[in-house]
């Protein structure tokens, strides 16, 4: 479960770091901090940045703290935020659909 949990949130960074370096946007000093960087371009709300912010956070303990894992914020996570990957994937869509309709 953190597993897949870990790959969703890493997922969502290549993507963002995909997209900024595609759009030579500015690269943050902090890999969390590529989600504000999508919103400062309007590519995702600021909410929503700071939210997957956060689970970049999260994402860091799983891969490097592992034997700190606490189980009851795993299920907090899981049981709260999986509508953001949702949201994150739906902004990138509109972002794309927009970029298509400007170079028509």
């Amino acid at each position: 479960m953190e597993r897949n949990f870990q790959l969703a949130i890493q997922v969502c960074m290549d993507i963002a770091n995909y997209l900024i370096a595609r759009l030579d946007l500015e690269v943050p000093e902090e890999e969390a901090n590529v989600f504000i960087v999508l919103q400062k371009a309007g590519i995702i709300p600021e909410a929503l940045a700071t939210r997957i912010r956060g689970m970049t956070n999260f994402r860091n303990i799983l891969v490097h703290e592992y034997l700190e894992i606490n189980s009851k914020e795993v299920y907090r996570l899981l049981t709260t935020r999986l509508e953001d990957f949702t949201q994150f994937a739906r902004a990138l869509v509109v972002f794309m659909e927009n970029q298509q309709r400007e170079t028509c």
